[in-house]
């Protein structure tokens, strides 16, 4: 809070609204000095929140202006800055007026939050008319040029951005009003990012320098309009409503004109119009459709390699609808979130109470549509993007390098041009009537179903660790103690929600049959599986320094606790056959744990780990050579270099005497999730450790090379790492 400024007759001579003062409280006055008492009022006795009143102090009707005032009550409250009252939280303080041989005088202020007041009527930028001075869109980095001026990132109205203005892009928002007056429009903009290449943050955008804004041909004025920049990493779209207050809108037909004149244009979402006016957007001539709101639904995630991936929507709609009547193509799916964009429906179909497709229905009240996967992978040199176009509803924060769950993620789904659906007794239709199913609905994560519920230990040390586990009923009833995974996440899949951890790897394989078949014999139904999830990154030293592995972690003991307390939960794990793995960063914990506690598990797997080889001695080498591992990596990784982690690692275990280490080293990562052969950012090599296709070991330790050629053998026999760690 800034220091109070204290004004006293001495220093300083005070105006309060254009009089001047003419009454004294003097010892010298003729008037009785017990009679002379100070009022204390304000312009306005209740305020806002960052709002400002004048103080007005007065002896009978003569306004005084050689007064001190203070704050005697509610400092927290308001600031004083010589006459003017801010409001600075909500509550209610108390000004008192002094002057020199009269009574002190007070006045009590009471400040409010503002009320909430509404938008009348939204008009999106995304429906506006775009022209550029190339007559194209987009730019270099987002795959070339586009059709359409409309971004992938979201705003505050919900609906796609326009972004990558600039110089010379005209955005032109055309609208009706039912009638001519003052009207406040509410811009809701967010400035760019400075240096995005090197995690840059948003700079400060003083709108003057970047655009223009015109309404029915006259300007704006922009002076001291500025978009605030912060200290967001890049991708996080601060997005700003800047204000116009009383402007004069006519009957009829308006037109909001925006002009990039700087170098880039801030994006834009919408325009708010504040005011007692009907008013409706046009679009191509046409005014903009009013949708009726209906139904409700659900998205179903499961695991895929690239991470979470909604396959598909139930809708509910109440009322009935005909089997006959639905088809791929009757509706419009439209993905809503940080990556907002339209999908493509593959099936249309009945639905039963479970959710599930019912083909034996004639009608009902749920439709299942799946949604076709477009996945993109992009390779610019300098870095890598795949664009997974909606599929999943993770978001990826540059600031804390985690992932989470995207909170605006959502979907509309309305009738697809042309299309008709009667739902009980209405018919619905795109052209005369249309509706829309939205909102955030409800996400049901079907891939970890069977992975029991979310737990937590907090060690010796006060450090909490969350955790979830594969645990069916047909291990637990089978005829044996059962064999125990452990996998240990990634950078970034800490946090607090282990669906997190088991999803953004595709970690949910592990419990399928392509892992579970070589743990299954005539008495066992598999093996457990245990995901834990630190609150940070596993590569945690203690002193934020350590993010390259070249240090033991802090979370070392109690992860140890936090297996063991699983254990003890547990008591049908076979703790002589516990296999630990991991990938990145959780590749680095694997070696950390493996050389702080080598008795204990029985092999281990990790993945393009990041425990730096010049942080290993000698010592930990002669602990880590007696061994069981596999190491899977890919040669084009742009996050852990193999050359500094994994390879020389690797050389100095065979050259020290290792009997049982292998080595799958691959040249590029490809995928198949979606029935094609799909490459990915080299680093992402746990997707050949988590779909069993690491089959083949390094033919020369000396002379290491992707990719590796030589069978590993089981039994005489050609086996996959899966295989392999299963018969250790």
């Amino acid at each position: 809070m800034k220091k109070r400024k204290i004004c006293y007759l001495a220093a300083c001579s005070l105006i309060f609204g254009g009089m001047a003062a003419v009454a004294s409280c003097s010892p010298s006055d003729t008037t009785d000095v017990t009679t002379q008492t100070l009022t204390v009022s304000f312009e306005k006795s209740s305020i806002y929140i960052d709002e400002s009143t004048t103080v007005i102090v007065k002896i009978g009707d003569e306004v005084q202006t050689d007064v001190q005032l203070e704050i005697s009550e509610g400092a927290s409250i308001v600031k004083l800055e010589g006459n003017k009252v801010t409001g600075l939280a909500e509550g209610t303080a108390t000004i008192k007026a002094k002057k020199a041989g009269c009574k002190a005088g007070t006045a009590t202020i009471t400040v409010s939050k503002a009320p909430v007041v509404e938008a009348n009527a939204v008009l999106k930028f995304e429906d506006a008319f775009h022209e550029s001075p190339t007559g194209q869109w987009g730019n270099e980095f987002m795959g070339g040029y586009k059709d359409t001026p409309v971004g992938e990132g979201i705003g505050e109205s919900g609906g796609k951005a326009v972004e990558y203005q600039t110089q010379g892009c005209v955005e032109t928002i055309k609208f009706t009003s039912d009638k001519a007056g003052k009207a406040d429009l509410g811009f809701v903009m967010a400035t760019v990012i400075s240096d995005w290449m090197s995690g840059g943050a948003m700079q400060d955008m003083a709108l003057k320098d970047y655009i223009t804004i015109s309404l029915n041909g006259t300007n704006l004025d922009l002076t001291d309009k500025v978009l605030s920049g912060g200290n967001e990493a890049s991708n996080y779209y601060l997005w700003d409503e800047v204000t116009f207050k009383g402007v004069d809108l006519v009957s009829g037909e308006n037109s909001i004109v925006v002009t990039t004149i700087g170098q880039q244009g801030p994006n834009y979402d919408c325009v708010k119009v504040y005011g007692d006016y009907t008013i409706k957007q046009i679009k191509g001539g046409s005014v903009i459709k009013e949708y009726e709101e209906i139904g409700k639904y659900s998205y179903f995630v499961n695991g895929y390699e690239w991470g979470p991936g909604v396959n598909r929507i139930v809708i509910d709609f109440g009322k009935n609808v005909k089997k006959a009547d639905l088809a791929n193509d009757l509706f419009e799916v439209k993905v809503t979130g940080s990556a907002a964009t339209n999908r493509t429906v593959t099936s249309a179909y009945l639905v039963n109470d479970k959710n599930e497709k019912d083909d034996s229905l004639t009608e009902g009240t749920k439709v299942g549509l799946d949604l076709e996967f477009n996945i993109v992978y992009q390779d610019f040199g300098w870095f890598q993007v795949t664009n997974t176009n909606g599929a999943s509803p993770f978001l990826y924060d540059q600031v804390t390098q985690l992932n989470n769950w995207d909170p605006n993620y959502g979907y509309e789904i309305k009738l697809a041009s042309g299309k008709s659906l009667t739902i009980g007794d209405t018919a619905y239709s795109d052209a005369e009537k249309p509706f829309v199913v939205k909102g955030t609905g409800t996400r049901v994560i079907e891939a970890t179903k069977d992975w029991g519920e979310a737990k937590s230990h907090t060690g010796k040390d006060e450090k909490t660790l969350t955790y979830k586990a594969y645990e069916t009923e047909a291990l637990k009833t089978d005829g044996g103690k059962n064999p125990l995974i452990i996998w240990l996440h990634g950078a970034g899949e800490g946090g607090t929600d282990p669906d997190i951890a088991l999803l953004g790897n595709d970690v949910t394989n592990l419990g399928e049959e392509k892992i579970q078949k070589y743990f299954k014999t005539d008495t066992l139904a598999g093996a457990y599986v245990l995901a834990v999830q630190t609150p940070t990154m596993w590569m945690d030293d203690g002193t934020g320094k350590n993010g390259v592995g070249d240090a033991r972690s802090i979370y070392t003991a109690t992860l140890k606790e936090t297996i063991d307390t699983y254990l003890s939960e547990n008591t049908d794990v076979d703790t002589s056959e516990i296999i630990l793995g991991g990938c990145s960063n959780g590749g680095y914990m694997t070696m950390n744990m493996a050389m702080e506690y080598p008795t204990f598990f029985k092999a281990y797997y990790p993945v393009c780990e990041a425990y730096k080889d010049s942080a290993i001695s000698e010592e930990d080498i002669a602990t880590l050579k007696d061994l069981s591992i596999w190491f899977t990596a890919s040669a084009d990784d742009p996050t852990v270099a193999p050359n500094d982690y994994v390879i020389p690692t690797y050389k100095r275990l065979m050259e020290a005497g290792a009997s049982d280490v292998h080595f799958s080293y691959f040249e590029k990562v490809y995928g198949n999730d979606t029935g094609k052969d799909i490459q990915y950012n080299g680093h992402w090599s746990w997707i050949y450790a988590l779909t069993d296709r690491c089959d083949k070991d390094q033919k020369d330790y000396n002379n290491v090379a992707a990719p590796s050629t030589e069978d590993v053998l089981v039994d005489g026999k050609a086996a996959t790492m899966w295989q392999w760690l299963a018969t250790r």
